[in-house]
């Protein structure tokens, strides 16, 4: 309960001593110089781009100065410099990390302003704007739960807040939107900064907003706000920001302030010669002369507390750091070596047990159940979100869970997977392990930004697994439409670091479902909505199967068929058995997993019988189907250089839905999916 004394304004000033006043000169003074050194020297990073701030220098400054270390930061471009080395990250680094060296912090795969700093709490800036924003809402959610449930040390510190910073192109953006949402249904603490410079590359802001400020939106959220214009003074942007940051610690909930500036340089330093194209060349003058360390130099000066001496003194060490550094970046190399997009994951535990232990049977959807509740027992770390989640979810999953593990572990999600999955990459950065749930897999294209562009990337760029199981129901056979039943898997398979599991099971879904919970990578769990009451034989105890590893379920000598996904694996064994009437000998391969994908079983498949067809419920086209054909036919140029196996042939054949969306009638879904008979006849037909 609030205390009377909280119902009076705050009168609390903050005014800093000489010693703060100086702090602030002193990297405002190397942020302008390296911004400048920079931009000067730009073409000896081509052919790269570079990013400065100039001009806006000051907000990176004072905000970064008002945060305390533990708190955690969401940079933008134009503050990142300024704000690292507030944290002690060194020029050095930063003009290493500008040329993508291999020395760099990501060794050559990001470059410039795309970096983030773990150790120095700075969660990774990515080119998707506002993106870093919206994972870092879920990264301090995240962190509270660590601190206040996980872990007594409490090495978050006392009471962290996220400090995002992002510019007025990215409010136009539905990361921002996904950011605000979840930042104030849950009441996080959360700064928000915005950084209106007036233009996005080259489009003026009146493109993104039909109001001179950004600041009603934020109000519209339930937001307090306040307004820097201009924001050029370090000491003025320090001070909001720690009224802010005591607001947000005392009373909970996001901050928001909006800082007005101009942008005196191009989009990127190789721009600038172009801004007279669209920015009024009077307008460029005026705001030239509000260059924040002009005027904090002479602000200093004026209250004596910057001698002429010191400020020479400063500005040598300064421009010696600036020049160490660029002498420094001679001796850095070109990077020669890629990373594995996935991080390497710990061996499975033996289990040889598991023919001794009681089995009964059990429905799909009850082994998922019961996986989900074993990972929340065996991973304390784990929590479980999503739309309607508390309340089973669509599909009744995670309904036996609320009552023994809380609402802490699994809550609600607003209404946005965008959201959602940029809030999971936050928790696993955080070092929680999210499992989430996308009602159906079509929906999971509503995320792809944070999917592809973060999650699926992370490992491959910074070297730092991320943790995350994405479960999504997916697959036809009932009455639906194209946005609950489109196969988009090949899609998220094509984009990298992302690993695919699809059980045909209840014993594959159990064991593959733990497996995805300790995987270490991002893991998207493809469950068969139509066979989530199809029974079999379930051990009770927790166990793991190898995700990569396809499963020969029928053998055969004449015909491989190849698949995934318990309806089609169903589809593909029914058939297997009728080709037998009729004196077809087939044998059935069940994937299992999408990525990796098991190539040795499938050229073994493939070099056994040398007639292969492929049956999935994605579209024969561009998808699944197609990467097994490019894998055996590979397989089959390369034997063919042996001279004695030059007539060396494997015939393949891809059988998917028919080309057009999603029908609604079962009439006509029965027309557009491969059926048993339309299985039949294929491979018939490879057997002439």
């Amino acid at each position: 309960m609030p205390h009377s004394n909280d119902f009076l304004p705050d009168l609390e000033e903050f005014v800093p001593d000489t010693e703060l006043y100086l702090k602030m000169y002193k990297l405002l003074l190397r942020a302008t110089l390296l911004g400048e050194a920079l931009d000067e020297r730009k073409e000896e990073f081509a052919p790269l781009k570079i990013f400065t701030g100039l001009g806006q220098e000051a907000i990176g400054v004072g905000a970064g100065i008002a945060a305390e270390p533990y708190d955690l930061i969401a940079p933008d471009h134009r503050v990142q410099q300024s704000m690292l080395m507030g944290r002690g990250f060194p020029e050095k680094k930063i003009i290493c990390q500008a040329g993508a060296f291999a020395e760099s912090i990501y060794g050559g795969y990001d470059f410039g302003i795309h970096i983030g700093v773990p150790e120095l709490n700075f969660i990774r800036f990515v080119s998707d704007m506002g993106l870093n924003t919206a994972v870092g809402v879920g990264a301090i959610n995240g962190a509270y739960y660590f601190r206040d449930f996980l872990n007594k040390k409490k090495l978050f510190g006392k009471d962290p807040v996220l400090i995002a910073i992002f510019g007025e192109g990215a409010m136009s953006h539905g990361n921002m939107h996904s950011a605000f949402k979840f930042a104030t249904v849950y009441k996080l603490p959360v700064l928000f900064i915005l950084n209106n410079n007036g233009r996005e590359i080259r489009t003026d802001k009146r493109y993104q907003n039909p109001l001179p400020l950004f600041s009603p939106i934020a109000a519209g959220f339930g937001m307090p706000f306040n307004v820097l214009n201009p924001a050029t003074d370090p000491v003025l942007m320090w001070r909001t920001a720690k009224h802010a940051l005591k607001h947000i610690r005392k009373r909970g909930g996001p901050y928001f302030i909006e800082c007005v500036t101009e942008r005196v340089s191009g989009h990127n330093a190789h721009e600038t010669m172009m801004m007279s194209g669209y920015v009024p060349k009077g307008l460029r003058k005026e705001w030239l002369t509000r260059e924040p360390l002009l005027h904090y130099t002479a602000q200093l000066r004026h209250q004596g507390i910057l001698t002429e001496e010191k400020e020479k003194e400063f500005k040598n060490e300064a421009a010696n750091n600036i020049a160490e550094a660029f002498e420094a970046m001679k001796t850095y190399t070109t990077p020669s070596k890629l990373r594995s997009p996935f991080a390497e994951t710990k061996p499975l535990p033996m289990l040889p047990y598991l023919k001794k232990q009681k089995s009964r049977i059990i429905s799909y959807g009850d082994a998922i159940t019961e996986a989900l509740s074993q990972g929340m027992r065996m991973f304390k770390n784990m929590r479980i979100f999503g739309e309607d989640v508390e309340s089973g979810g669509v599909h009744g999953r995670t309904k036996k869970l609320i009552k023994e593990f809380g609402r802490q572990r699994i809550f609600h999600t607003p209404l946005d997977e965008n959201g959602i999955c940029a809030f999971a990459i936050g928790q696993a950065l955080a070092g929680i392990l999210p499992c989430i749930e996308v009602q159906f897999l079509p929906f999971s294209k509503y995320m792809m930004g944070p999917l592809l562009n973060y999650a699926g990337t992370h490992y491959a760029v910074t070297g730092q697994s991320l943790a995350m199981v994405i479960r999504a129901p997916f697959g036809g056979g009932f009455a639906s439409n194209h946005c609950h039943q489109e196969m988009v898997e090949a899609l998220i398979a094509h984009a990298g670091g992302i690993k695919i599991v699809c059980p045909a099971t209840p014993y594959e879904a159990k064991g593959f479902l733990l497996s995805a919970m300790r995987d270490g990578n991002p893991v998207i769990f493809l469950e068969q909505i139509l066979h989530y009451t199809h029974e079999g034989e379930v051990p009770e105890k927790p166990y793991f199967l190898p995700i990569g590893d396809a499963k020969l379920r029928k053998t055969g000598r004449g015909l491989s068929i190849i698949t995934y996904g318990a309806m089609m694996v169903e589809k593909s064994l029914t058939a297997a058995k009728l080709l037998e009437i009729e004196g077809v000998s087939a044998q059935v391969l069940d994937l299992q997993t999408i990525v990796p994908m098991d190539t040795d079983a499938i050229i073994s498949a493939a070099t056994k019988t040398k007639k292969v067809l492929i049956v999935h419920e994605a579209k024969t086209k561009f998808g699944v189907g197609a990467e097994i054909v490019r894998i055996i036919s590979e397989y089959e140029s390369k034997v063919k250089k042996d001279a004695d196996l030059k007539n060396f042939s494997i015939s393949t054949k891809v059988l998917g839905a028919k080309d057009g969306p999603v029908a609604s009638h079962p009439a006509l879904e029965r027309l557009r999916l491969p059926q048993v008979e339309d299985i039949v006849t294929e491979a018939k037909e490879m057997m002439l």
